[in-house]
């Protein structure tokens, strides 16, 4: 049950982390989502999140990164080791239930490699 816990060191906090991934990283856009992504040092897999005010007024602006941290929680164990992933939803987007946020987040991994398998 340990590998699908979402502690504190699953996420960055920092300005200098997200600093690090935004130069470091690559960049990938899919219908939903934004993101950057860079390796690691460590084996812990991370997510840091930015929601626009664009995206809707704080309940949606809220549920939308639960529903992110949750679906990535559930699906880190597909990705590589180390990865840091930025996710910036696009204003507009159709994330309503936890569902279509796993599917946006496996097509994100898909489309920018972050697989364990390579795909």
């Amino acid at each position: 049950m340990r590998e699908f816990a979402f502690s504190r060191a699953s996420r960055l906090r920092l300005k200098k982390e997200f600093e690090a991934v935004f130069d470091a990283g690559g960049k990938t856009v899919t219908k939903d989502l934004v993101a950057w992504h860079a390796p690691g040092g460590d084996e812990e897999k991370k997510i840091g999140l930015m929601v626009s005010k664009k995206t809707g007024g704080a309940v949606k602006r809220n549920r939308l990164k639960r529903l992110l941290r949750e679906a990535f929680r559930l699906s880190k164990t597909e990705l590589k080791e180390g990865t840091r992933l930025i996710i910036y939803p696009k204003a507009g987007c159709a994330m309503n239930n936890l569902a279509q946020a796993r599917e946006a987040l496996d097509t994100l991994r898909r489309k920018a490699r972050l697989g364990n398998d390579g795909k």
